[in-house]
């Protein structure tokens, strides 16, 4: 249920604890067991409902029973003796048995006291439909605080506060409130969503329910989340055995330490997971003294988590309705290479041009099927990929088949979409039955670009839907949703061959003697020595305390050699002007040494010198970046990227969550796009991709094991040497993890 290191389990009722005994920093983990209870309840007790329908606390009362709830409701209110012809309830102690859902739709003063009441009942799922909580800061934040408390105290289910409440399309159960509730039905299908956001979330229902024709299981509001969570909900909708499709709307998430956990559980389910994350921008982080913390941040482990899990990120409304329901079809193809059939050539080319940019390949087509189709395809066709059929199809709707079929045959091709522009009416129909017909005889997936309008068209659009067969109303539509599904069915395969790996073990199980207690920088020196001991090769240097030490190991060294001021209070040393390169004699360095003190002195003057370290020249290869960042949320992660501008200015950087296998390692190495530049472009010799693949793998176990002292840590530079001259070191900072 979460990551694979030593969990310690128990239980209590309608839940499971997980808390880690690897990572002292992880707060216990609550896995709600029993959330069909909270979707299909049999009684509902609606806490301060009104006889006023129109308002927030009196809609859901009138929302369940118009849309069919076959449940038990009490409405709670001292004021009635009866709502809608229901008896209503002085008191929540009153009602004749214990409700298995309670709304409470009370101001936020009096949520407490009714939490605590419904806590004495033993309810074990409440939704908190009130607002005046963490989100308006101030006295919000400690009433918030004592609603999770009392949530913990009786094991409460609590759903908000601050949220629009839920529904269960399939079952009837329309918990909520809001415009969307006063829709007459929406269809029931596999879709199960849960966002943070409630009016947006419903929104996203209805649009993509009445207007999208991808139809929902479930929808889900969390607010403000004291107790259950969004990464719960989805545990809960990958184990719904009707759910096919999970779509979830975050802004962040405070259990994100699960999320790789949660991603691999979906993808060994087959259920693809759209996530919707926003609030990506870097505005208000708080600088770091490392690199690798200013070029992170929250979203960079999101992505990286979404990445070694299959997570689809998504971005729009649009996006979640095409991709949803490519996936409806259940096939996945087999490869990343698909054929097109098109009426309209300027139709393949936009579908070609956005298959391309999602990492897919146009199929060669095989030399028989290329003479099959030229049995039958106008001469003034087209019988490359895209295949063009022309506008013959008016004259003989057999063309659709013949071709269709002779390219499912081909064992080159893994996907076809057929892009059949504005074909309306009676002939629609027909082709659609054609499409349909060899659809049914093979598992590589097939799609449709089709522009007709519903209205023109609506008959072919039923039978395509009938069989589970995605149609967009543009080409592009169509090839992005392709792209998407060739990327899940890629991560597929990826995430299956990566099981079989395992993630480098140092049996580093001791504290770091350099890290115990240490509240400061672990400046350069000390830091080498500590990657040193998980195998990372380091320049050759030592510390000199005095002009005369310094020169007597730059003898021993031989030049040229670098000097560096080390001191735990200056963590750029270039910024403090205390770093000499490129140093050839004795005069030089002497000179040399004197300076970069006292510029270090200059740039802080309280700074602790430890020394200046004297350590050899690297010449040649190529620089890189390589650091930790060890996220209260998510956990260590990995970063890679090149140095100088790579890094600095362009971003050019790739993470991975901790353990990082291999494989993972090339990936992250070889999604950068500054991948060409290590492995031979414009005439440049070849790195020693290997040797930086195994120096990412041993910083992946030295964050691993020393997540409870590590804060951050950078590799800057990494000089990679050109092939079979392995990498080296040539800086390094290391803050420590402080504890409060």
């Amino acid at each position: 249920m979460t990551r694979n290191d030593d969990l310690r389990l128990r239980t209590v009722p309608h839940r499971i604890i997980l808390s880690s005994a690897a990572d002292s920093t992880t707060e216990t983990i609550t896995v709600r067991t029993d959330l069909e209870r909270f979707f299909s309840p049999k009684s509902i007790a609606l806490i301060g409902a009104s006889q006023d329908l129109i308002t927030i606390s009196g809609q859901p009362l009138s929302h369940l029973g118009n849309h069919g709830y076959s449940g038990k409701l009490y409405p709670v209110n001292p004021r009635y003796q009866e709502i809608l012809g229901h008896k209503c309830y002085p008191a929540l102690a009153d009602l004749p048995e214990t409700p298995e859902l309670a709304l409470i739709l009370i101001n936020a003063a009096r949520v407490a006291d009714m939490l605590e009441q419904c806590g004495k009942k033993g309810v074990p799922y409440v939704v908190i439909f009130s607002s005046g909580f963490s989100e308006t800061g101030g006295e919000g934040v400690a009433l918030q605080k004592r609603l999770a408390a009392i949530a913990e105290k009786y094991n409460i289910g609590v759903i908000g506060p601050n949220c629009q409440g839920m529904m269960n399309v399939a079952d009837k159960v329309w918990a909520g409130f809001g415009s969307v509730f006063f829709t007459k039905e929406f269809p029931a299908g596999g879709v199960s969503m849960v966002s943070q956001s409630g009016g947006f979330g419903f929104s996203v229902l209805a649009l993509s329910s009445l207007d999208g024709g991808l139809a929902f299981r479930q929808m889900v509001t969390t607010g403000n989340e004291i107790g259950v969570s969004t990464l719960d909900f989805i545990d809960y909708f990958i184990r719904d055995k009707q759910t096919d499709v999970i779509v979830a709307y975050i802004e962040g998430v405070k259990d994100a330490h699960r999320l790789h956990g949660i991603g691999m559980q979906a993808m060994d389910a087959g259920k693809p997971v759209l996530m919707w994350k926003v609030g990506n921008t870097d505005e208000g982080q708080k600088a770091a003294a490392s690199h690798t913390a200013n070029l992170g941040g929250a979203m960079a482990l999101y992505k990286a988590a979404f990445k070694q899990t299959g997570i689809i990120q998504i971005d729009d409304i649009q996006d979640m309705v095409d991709y949803g329901r490519m996936f409806r079809s259940r096939k996945l193809p087999a490869g990343n290479r698909i054929a097109m059939i098109t009426v309209s050539g300027g139709a393949g080319i936009l579908m070609t041009d956005e298959c391309i940019a999602g990492g897919m390949k146009l199929a060669q087509l095989a030399p028989r099927t290329v003479e099959q189709l030229r049995a039958f395809v106008p001469s003034y066709g087209s019988l490359g990929n895209p295949v063009d059929v022309t506008a013959s199809i008016f004259n003989d709707i057999t063309l659709i088949r013949r071709t269709l079929r002779a390219i499912v045959d081909d064992p080159g091709v893994d996907c076809i979409a057929l892009l059949n522009a504005s074909l309306q009416g009676e002939l629609a129909a027909k082709i659609a039955g054609e499409i349909i017909a060899i659809a049914n005889t093979t598992d590589k997936p097939i799609a449709c670009a089709w522009s007709a309008r519903d209205v023109m068209a609506k008959d072919a659009y039923a039978l395509l839907d009938d069989a589970c067969i995605p149609h967009y109303k543009s080409p592009v539509r169509c090839g992005k949703a392709f792209a998407a599904l060739s990327g899940y069915a890629d991560a597929k395969r990826r995430i299956a061959a990566q099981r079989n790996e395992q993630p480098l073990a140092m049996e580093k199980n001791q504290l770091n003697q350099i890290l115990t207690n240490r509240a400061t920088d672990v400046a350069e020196y000390e830091a080498k020595k500590v990657l040193a001991e998980y195998g990372i090769a380091v320049t050759q240097e030592e510390l000199a305390t005095t002009r005369d030490q310094a020169l007597a190991i730059a003898k021993k060294i031989g030049y040229p050699v670098a000097i560096k001021v080390q001191s735990p209070d200056i963590s750029h040393k270039t910024e403090a002007k205390a770093v000499r390169l490129g140093l050839k004699s004795d005069a030089e360095l002497a000179a040399a040494y004197d300076v970069v003190l006292a510029n270090a002195k200059a740039y802080n003057a309280k700074a602790q010198i430890d020394g200046v370290l004297v350590q050899e020249m690297l010449s040649g290869g190529t620089e890189a970046i390589l650091g930790i960042t060890n996220d209260p949320l998510f956990g260590p992660a990995v970063m890679f990227g090149l140095g100088g501008i790579f890094a600095e200015i362009m971003k050019d950087v790739s993470f991975r969550l901790a353990p990082v296998t291999p494989s993972m390692a090339r990936e992250m190495i070889a999604e950068i796009k500054g991948y060409p530049l290590l492995t031979g472009a414009r005439g440049r010799s070849h790195a020693d991709v290997d040797a930086l693949v195994d120096a990412i793998v041993k910083l992946s176990a030295l964050a691993v094991d020393l997540k409870d002292q590590v804060a951050e840590l950078d590799i800057n530079p990494l000089f990679v040497m050109a092939k079979g001259k392995g990498v080296k070191a040539a800086d390094a900072l290391i803050k420590p993890k402080v504890k409060n």
